[in-house]
């Protein structure tokens, strides 16, 4: 492909394999490659942008979409930021609360915890301690504490009355469902795909001059929307109807899909 192409990697699994704490070199080298062949190379996560890592924010990309879509920049330059909702929040917490669902709440500057009806136990200060050991900020928030949050997630092992929850929330919000538990909440009209057709239209390049690459279920949006979607060999995704299957992240995946379309030697 000699034409320009913006491409958008997801994070975990991805351009980080899972556990791990820094790109692979071999993944690193390959997009500076490609940027350098004239390339544009971007982050297209569901994590919020209080959940990405400085190592990941400064790794060179071009720009960087997060929350599912709900924010996104070009180096210093913010695109768009969906303003918090604290109707939706409330609704949320709400529904949280009256259920035993625990949630996780995301948003720009924080990710929280709703220390007032789930105090967190052992196996979870272990964890906060180990995000903010990483530079993330953590709030504990309380009965009445102010909230500034644009996404939720909430995880298989938090339990509760889940058909009830997600009942409670109706239509007002977008429930994005992978099948194993996990449950994505972001405002109606949000996911990788609309994201990725959004800084396309930004950059002025149509969809045949982009590719996406993922690994999980959250990532099919922007895989069946590019006529160039690149499954990775290690996860989930390649069991749907995608363009090309690269190897696992971390058998040199990204390399290997790069040069299957000719953006690299």
């Amino acid at each position: 492909m000699a034409q320009r192409m913006a491409i958008f990697f997801d994070i975990d699994g991805t351009i980080l394999p899972h556990g791990m704490n820094a790109i692979p070199p071999e993944t690193i080298a390959a997009i500076r490659a490609a940027q350098a062949n004239g390339h544009l190379c971007f982050i297209n996560t569901g994590r919020e942008e209080a959940t990405i890592e400085r190592f990941l924010r400064e790794a060179g990309f071009d720009g960087i979409i997060a929350g599912l879509g709900l924010s996104a920049r070009m180096g210093d330059k913010v695109l768009w930021r969906h303003p918090p909702n604290e109707a939706m929040t409330r609704r949320v917490l709400e529904a949280s609360r009256a259920c035993g669902v625990r949630v996780l709440f995301e948003g720009n500057e924080a990710t929280g915890y709703d220390g007032w009806r789930f105090p967190p136990n052992e196996e979870e200060q272990a964890i906060i301690a180990a995000n903010r050991a990483q530079g993330r900020k953590i709030v504990i928030f309380g009965e009445h504490d102010p909230l500034i949050v644009t996404k939720f997630t909430v995880t298989p092992r938090w339990g509760g009355d889940e058909a009830r929850f997600l009942s409670m929330l109706g239509d007002s919000v977008q429930v994005l469902s992978y099948g194993t538990g996990w449950h994505e909440i972001v405002p109606p009209g949000f996911d990788k795909g609309t994201a990725m057709q959004r800084m396309l239209d930004y950059l002025g390049l149509p969809l045949a001059q982009s590719i996406a690459v993922g690994d999980s279920l959250n990532d099919l949006s922007m895989l069946t929307l590019c006529p160039n979607g690149v499954a990775m060999g290690n996860g989930i995704a390649k069991e749907y109807p995608v363009s090309f299957v690269t190897l696992p992240c971390t058998e040199g995946g990204i390399p290997h899909l790069l040069r299957h379309f000719g953006l690299i030697d």
